[in-house]
């Protein structure tokens, strides 16, 4: 990992904080179900990459585990309750809930590697969330809300989940191919962290400039 990967990785986890402090300060003022359950998504997973940073990182075969069975999982399902709950269809939940969990189990039958296992659960979160996605954006233009998209909190979220999520699909989906040639992983590694910086920029600015109702 280069010095300036490093960098990008400090970074991010001042912007987590930034973000969740900015969560806990606006949390009051939100009444919908989805925003309070955003703000504390947030925080929780400042925490959890607390816990990563100091805990675990001198465990990384542990601290993979973490992320592969825990971390990874808890976001993906949550997003999938957010995007059901903005789009007003539960069984959407459901169903990509389902399908996500049922992807883990070539790692019980098939799969020995943990980086084959983290490639194939992460494409198939990463499926089910793209075709939440375009429902949510499909659901913004056919509306007017996506005049006031500069208020809308559900365009920075999902602005945010399009850059990180959707862009390293590919990463994730040939990840055992990119280890192989080490300069191209550096590449594709490098994006990943800035669009990571910048998913958690936008998450901050749908709470400072965005809001739960707009017309």
């Amino acid at each position: 990992m280069t010095d300036f990967q490093n960098v990008l990785g400090t970074i991010l986890i001042g912007l987590q904080l930034l973000c969740a402090l900015t969560a806990l300060i606006k949390f009051n003022t939100f009444k919908e179900r989805i925003w309070k359950g955003f703000a504390i998504y947030v925080i929780v997973i400042f925490l959890l990459e607390l816990v990563s940073k100091v805990a675990l990182m001198q465990h990384p075969a542990l601290r993979k585990y973490y992320y592969d069975f825990f971390v990874i999982p808890f976001e993906f399902f949550f997003l999938y309750w957010m995007y059901s709950h903005s789009l007003k269809n539960k069984k959407l939940f459901v169903c990509c809930s389902v399908i996500y969990a049922l992807s883990f189990v070539p790692h019980f039958l098939l799969f020995k590697e943990p980086p084959l296992v983290y490639s194939f659960s992460y494409v198939m979160g990463n499926l089910m969330l793209l075709v939440l996605v375009c429902m949510e954006f499909y659901n913004q233009i056919k509306t007017d809300k996506i005049i006031f998209f500069n208020r809308n909190m559900m365009f920075y979220v999902n602005t945010g989940v399009i850059l990180l999520y959707i862009g390293s699909l590919p990463f994730f989906t040939f990840y055992g191919l990119l280890l192989k040639e080490p300069a191209l992983w550096n590449d594709y590694y490098l994006f990943f962290m800035m669009a990571n910086n910048i998913m958690y920029l936008l998450f901050t600015a749908a709470f400072i400039w965005g809001r739960p109702n707009i017309p």
